[in-house]
């Protein structure tokens, strides 16, 4: 063969390889980086307008041996003509090693189920969107039954459920209502609702009341709550949560395990989220009419949907006693976010 015929096909085989690797890219997969405008914002071009405004994507390098090295949110999609589109990029997160440079590839990605390319952090961290994603990267509204909720609200039109009935909805996309379903067919119909009316990157502030009336014994419990997340590092978000009663039901003292039920409460405590997703919470509560020092340790496992959880709870660290009311307990809970 000759050195011509051999050098054609050397090319021949190089190039095709390479247009294949792009063409996963292009059209309906991603874009390529065209500019870095500064710090913060980028500029690629796609073949495809199928981009949602604030979906956040991995940036992948140019050298394989890289992968993924840094992630983007849209901010912008224009179309400048000749089928193609511009999409404006805001940098979320970047390796310390690797810059990006003209060229490198933002990459779409199916966030519906777990995806080893979306590594657990708090700047990856899901706040809205239309498409249904894993419940691994939106954040924590629910900390389980007997620690608690965030001041994050379900997505609008989304459900969260618990195996023992405690059932929330998101009527808006700042607004989540609930009731503990079994609970109001035994005469204590109850309701609550927590409405969000601060956000932003670092800080979310939250609102809200929660009711119950004990039917038989003529009484009420009602709860003004407060709470406040902040973001603190990549990693970690701490909890702060303050319940004020305005209506106290005559057993609240002895209710302290389940907030709704309690007397006035303030809690911190702090999230960890781990490479894979899941949460470590931890954290005190002062229980005001007890007099009383608490806390929780708990685990969360968190896959698509489905919630696993197994926390150890005490209501007085001072009481070495396993007792909800006045001591330790173990608790675990099981629920669903769709």
């Amino acid at each position: 063969m000759s050195t011509f015929k051999v050098s054609f096909l050397i090319l021949f085989i190089s190039t095709f390889l390479t247009s294949k690797a792009w063409s996963q890219f292009l059209p309906s997969a991603g874009a390529i980086i065209q500019q870095v405008v500064n710090e913060q914002i980028l500029v690629a071009i796609s073949e495809t307008q199928r981009w949602e405004i604030g979906e956040i994507l991995p940036i992948v390098s140019q050298n394989s041996k890289i992968g993924v090295f840094a992630f983007v949110e849209v901010q912008n999609v224009k179309n400048i003509g000749y089928g193609q589109y511009e999409v404006k990029l805001k940098l979320l997160r970047q390796s310390r090693k690797y810059m990006i440079q003209k060229g490198d590839l933002v990459k779409k990605l199916d966030l519906s189920s777990s995806n080893d390319d979306f590594i657990g952090t708090t700047d990856l961290l899901v706040k809205s969107s239309e498409r249904n994603i894993s419940s691994k990267y939106r954040p924590l509204v629910y900390q389980g039954l007997s620690i608690g909720d965030t001041a994050q609200v379900l997505f609008k039109d989304e459900f969260l459920v618990n195996y023992l009935g405690n059932l929330s909805y998101g009527a808006m996309d700042w607004l989540t209502v609930g009731t503990f379903v079994p609970v109001n067919l035994i005469g204590r119909p109850n309701a609550n609702f927590r409405a969000r009316f601060y956000d932003s990157e670092s800080t979310t502030l939250s609102t809200g009341l929660s009711f119950v009336r004990l039917v038989s014994e003529k009484q009420a419990n009602l709860n003004m709550n407060f709470y406040w997340d902040t973001t603190s590092s990549d990693n970690l978000i701490s909890h702060t949560f303050l319940s004020l009663s305005l209506i106290t039901w005559d057993g609240s003292a002895d209710a302290s395990a389940i907030k709704a039920l309690t007397s006035s409460t303030f809690q911190t405590g702090y999230e960890l989220i781990t490479s894979s997703w899941d949460r470590i919470l931890i954290g005190p509560s002062y229980n005001f009419q007890n007099k009383s020092l608490g806390g929780y340790i708990s685990y969360v496992w968190i896959y698509d949907r489905f919630h696993a959880q197994f926390s150890i709870n005490s209501t007085d660290i001072t009481h070495f006693r396993l007792d909800p009311t006045d001591g330790y307990y173990g608790f675990f809970d099981l629920y669903w976010r769709f």
